[in-house]
């Protein structure tokens, strides 16, 4: 049952593969493709729940530490949108990566802060 929705779903991308003018026509979409679109729609529609998720929290809580989880979550989502648009326009910039890897950075930068506790100071009175 499986391989024939994959069958049907493959069939349908091919024809519309013919549609993208900066696709190459002699390119053909494997199952593998298939596999791999459907895990990335998987994980950036998991990434925007998360993002919801963390700032619901934030908004209810005002924990300081769930706002940059909540950053970290909407950078990743961000990240994910602008990888699948270099994947869909033909985009051969250096400096596109450097932004993506800034990204990353941020995005590691935020959940930092957001695993971090703030340490008191408490006195012992003697």
């Amino acid at each position: 049952m499986f391989n024939s929705q994959l069958s049907v779903i493959s069939k349908i991308t091919l024809q519309l593969d013919y549609f993208n003018p900066f696709d190459d026509p002699l390119d053909i979409v494997t199952q593998d493709d298939l596999i791999a679109g459907s895990v990335s729609i998987a994980i950036a529609g998991l990434s925007i729940l998360l993002t919801l998720m963390a700032i619901s929290a934030y908004k209810k809580t005002r924990v300081s530490q769930l706002k940059f989880i909540a950053i970290a979550f909407s950078l990743f989502t961000i990240y994910l949108g602008i990888e699948a648009l270099q994947e869909l326009l033909p985009f051969d910039d250096d400096s596109f990566d450097l932004f993506l890897s800034v990204i990353m950075l941020c995005i590691l930068v935020s959940f930092f802060f957001g695993i971090m506790r703030k340490k008191k100071n408490h006195l012992e009175k003697p």
